[in-house]
């Protein structure tokens, strides 16, 4: 159940950074990814669906496969955008095995803070800290921050790189180099990311995003 609990942390930590901000009043926010580790039979997608309630609220489900797993979630999410320098919000989610009965699984709480380090807005900072509590086994306590840069192109397109570290609040792994882009096209975000570069088969992680 310990190596479960372990393995349920890894698709939360391996995510591409959120940001503080909701969808959006009456607004549908959805995205899917994949992941994989060139060379290792270890497949992964991550997709979620999200709606706006009011300008800082939102709900959703999430779905989460693996080798072997897929577990389904339900969350809640809200957000306050105090400034252009400071932002806050948080999300909790519930999920549930589908292999098992649907059996409650582990239970994830995140907190998403982000702002502008350059007074355009094109510099930017983002954290992500994850608590996740594992039926049956240990909870984990995870953080990644990141340094981004928006460079904005023609007709409302924009391409932003971002750069960071992911670790355990413990300390007590190896802290985790990742990185990655993503390319805007009006409503849409197209993602490359990565992490684990320094190991021998790195996860690389392409998704796609929307706002309706």
């Amino acid at each position: 159940m310990l190596i479960a609990g372990l393995l349920f942390s890894t698709p939360i930590i391996a995510q591409i950074p959120y940001f503080a901000g909701t969808v959006g009043d009456g607004k549908l926010y959805g995205y899917t990814s994949v992941k994989v580790r060139p060379g290792v039979n270890r497949q992964e997608t991550y997709t979620t669906f999200q709606y706006g309630l009011g300008e800082h609220f939102a709900t959703g489900a999430d779905l989460y496969t693996g080798k072997d797993c897929a577990y389904w979630g339900g969350l809640i999410r809200y957000g306050l955008n105090i400034s252009k320098w400071y932002n806050i919000g948080a999300e909790v989610t519930s999920s549930f095995d589908l292999n098992s009965s649907f059996r409650f699984s582990y239970l994830t709480s995140a907190l998403y803070m982000n702002g502008a380090v350059s007074n355009d807005g094109n510099l930017f900072w983002c954290t992500n800290t994850w608590w996740v509590i594992n039926k049956g086994a240990s909870c984990t306590l995870s953080n990644y921050e990141y340094l981004g840069y928006t460079f904005h192109l023609r007709n409302g397109h924009a391409i932003t790189p971002m750069a960071g570290a992911i670790h355990s609040w413990k300390f007590d792994q190896d802290v985790d180099v990742a990185a990655g882009f993503y390319y805007t096209v009006h409503h849409w975000n197209l993602y490359l990311w990565g992490n684990d570069f320094l190991n021998r088969h790195p996860r690389i992680i392409a998704g796609i995003d929307f706002t309706l």
